[in-house]
């Protein structure tokens, strides 16, 4: 059974009064901890927070199959945490975060020193000013004065010009860290074994595309499709070329869509894909999914080593079209249920859900 349906029937009459609510997270999360004998570090407690508040419906179908199947190591806990919500080294965050503070303590440190210039730049002129106005001074006392002037406006514009530097390599080492942020941030949303967009990076993308449908009032359908047999796939032939065919068919559905304006296609976990079709209704995302399936229905796989012939791949997809009141976990669900439907169906075809049907 899945968790997330577990643990919500857990939470009757006999935890009200006890606190927080979400301390019965807590205690579910405390449960499988125990269930599956993983540490309980904060990555593994995030995605199984994620999972019991049922606030990741495809986190918690996956989280739920692994537990059902064979429990769940933390190899596949981590594999599952990069799949949903992206990866960025902690190592290489906490040396990002850490070289920005180190620099930011500097910049300060030699703005305090300019401060105290400044002060000092400003007691000689008005110690200057002083003797200037008390009168009585002989030509000698003059140049005198002159000279300090000087001597503190050289000392003044020294120090400006390394404030000046100091500066400029602030600004070429921010720089450089917003471009390493930028390729974290990049990272964090992309799939490295297909190049596609991942999880993440698809629920941020399919946000901003149903706000810009919904104020273009424009349709805009999304698909979702599985790869049929992709686990005798992986028995027959191995992990290698299961990757492999998952590499294949992501630069394929990428090439299908670059006529297609606005559209873009994402790994959503495992052997899943999710393909967004802006400015399409129903109707037509169906036509659409249905070619791109009959041409990947006439591609034969071969082994690169050998050109062994490995036989043909398929998808089954759903699509949905987006409604007025739609969440995008709302708009996926229900391209999953039609995707359920294909896969009952026979698999290796494409269906609208159920209301595009009446």
């Amino acid at each position: 059974m899945d968790q997330a349906v577990r643990f919500e029937a857990q939470l009757g009459d006999a935890e009200k009064g006890l606190g927080h609510p979400d301390l019965a997270v807590f205690d579910a999360a405390r449960s499988l901890f125990v269930e599956t004998g993983l540490s309980p570090e904060p990555p593994a407690y995030e995605l199984f927070w994620l999972h019991l508040k049922g606030e990741d419906p495809a986190l918690s179908r996956a989280m739920a199959r692994a537990l059902e199947k064979d429990g769940l190591t933390k190899a596949q806990l981590l594999e599952l945490r990069r799949q949903h919500l992206g990866e960025i080294a902690a190592g290489d965050l906490h040396d990002m975060v850490a070289h920005a503070h180190g620099a930011a303590l500097k910049l300060a440190e030699r703005l305090g020193g300019s401060r105290e210039e400044i002060a000092l730049h400003d007691r000689a002129i008005l110690t200057e000013d002083d003797r200037l106005a008390a009168g009585k001074l002989s030509p000698s006392d003059i140049l005198a004065c002159i000279k300090r002037l000087r001597t503190a406006n050289a000392r003044m514009l020294a120090a400006n010009r390394r404030l000046e530097s100091d500066l400029e390599q602030v600004s070429r080492e921010n720089a450089t860290l917003i471009e390493k942020l930028e390729t974290a941030e990049r990272k964090a949303k992309t799939d490295p074994l297909t190049g596609l967009l991942n999880r993440r990076g698809l629920m941020e993308s399919l946000r901003r595309a149903m706000v810009a449908a919904a104020d273009a009032r424009v349709p805009m359908s999304v698909a979702l499709l599985d790869v049929d047999h992709f686990k005798q796939i992986n028995d027959q032939w191995g992990h290698a070329i299961g990757d492999e065919v998952l590499r294949y068919l992501g630069t394929f559905l990428t090439n299908c869509l670059k006529k297609a304006e606005g559209s873009f296609s994402s790994r959503f976990g495992g052997e899943e894909f999710v393909i967004v079709l802006p400015g399409m209704a129903l109707a037509t995302a169906l036509k659409a999914l249905e070619t791109i399936r009959a041409a990947l229905a006439r591609q034969v796989m071969r082994r690169a080593s050998d050109g062994a012939r490995l036989g043909k791949i398929s998808f089954s997809a759903g699509i949905a079209q987006m409604r007025a009141s739609d969440t995008v976990e709302s708009l996926i669900d229900r391209a999953d249920a039609a995707l359920y439907t294909a896969k009952r169906a026979g698999r290796d075809r494409v269906l609208p859900e159920r209301a595009g049907l009446d």
